[in-house]
């Protein structure tokens, strides 16, 4: 289905035949489902195989780093015994994903650990990324990333869980089935506790998929934005290299005229020049 600013914007129809287009691995739809405290509980519990209680679920939540690169997570979820989930789901695989999670679990531990407080204090994290292709190419629905040490196979606990699921294998298991009813998110399924019931209401009721829908024109509107900075950046690179500035000078005009960071200049500048390589062959 094509989406359109008067479908976003025309008749409840319209928006429940957009809602019901989605499924759980668009992180738009997933994000809004999450919020669902039970279903997200439910959904957790079945990934990991152990029983608990979201108390709190946070959706697309931005952690902003002025001095470098700012993350947005699909959700971040607190369990009844203070423990922290964070769920990601990725339908391309374009980025190394354990960088990724890396990251995410340094902007985590910066954000939850304030000034003076006993490193001992850090939260126990779960870090949970949902793929729909196996890029880890070992067959396995589920894989679990453990610190050991080489020498003695001792696992090392620092409060950090690792999880990585693969949603393009099918080996009949419940696991299995629970990620292929991510990828194929239908309303009139009853088989996952809770979560169906949240997908029901956001694609079948007005007032769910009116919520959908402002998800994804904010969504919109904020992908917009980006591509008026990226096409504002590609301008100045372009004028610059016809100067015959060098890389650090164009960088540094990017991070002053844009108002943005030097990792963000540099991505900028990455993909222009991969862009225009592409373009000369």
């Amino acid at each position: 289905m094509i989406i359109t600013d008067e479908k976003l914007k025309g008749s409840i129809e319209d928006k429940m035949a957009i809602a019901d287009s989605f499924n759980l691995m668009d992180d738009d739809f997933f994000a809004v489902v999450m919020r669902d405290k039970a279903a997200c509980s439910y959904t957790l519990s079945r990934l990991l195989d152990k029983k608990l209680n979201v108390i709190k679920v946070d959706t697309q939540y931005a952690i902003r780093n002025y001095n470098g690169h700012s993350v947005v997570l699909d959700a971040l979820a607190e369990d009844d015994e203070h423990k922290l989930y964070n769920i990601e789901v990725q339908v391309k695989n374009k980025d190394y994903h354990p960088k990724r999670v890396r990251y995410y679990q340094a902007s985590l531990d910066t954000l939850f650990l304030e000034k003076n407080q006993n490193y001992k204090e850090l939260p126990e994290l779960y870090l949970i990324f949902i793929s729909a292709t196996d890029w880890l190419k070992g067959g396995k629905c589920k894989y679990t990333v453990c610190r050991m040490v080489d020498e003695t196979h001792q696992e090392i606990d620092n409060g950090v869980h690792e999880y990585y699921f693969n949603a393009a294998v099918d080996d009949g298991s419940s696991l299995a089935k629970l990620l292929q009813y991510l990828k194929n998110s239908s309303a009139d399924n009853s088989s996952f506790g809770e979560l169906p019931k949240a997908v029901y209401n956001h694609k079948r009721t007005a007032k769910g998929a009116d919520s959908m829908c402002e998800a994804v024109e904010n969504y919109g509107y904020r992908k917009e934005a980006e591509g008026r900075v990226e096409g504002r950046a590609y301008e100045i690179i372009a004028l610059m290299l016809e100067t015959g500035a060098d890389d650090e000078a164009i960088i540094a005009r990017l991070m002053s005229r844009l108002e943005i960071s030097k990792e963000r200049a540099i991505e900028y500048y990455n993909a222009y020049k991969k862009q225009e390589g592409k373009a000369e062959k």
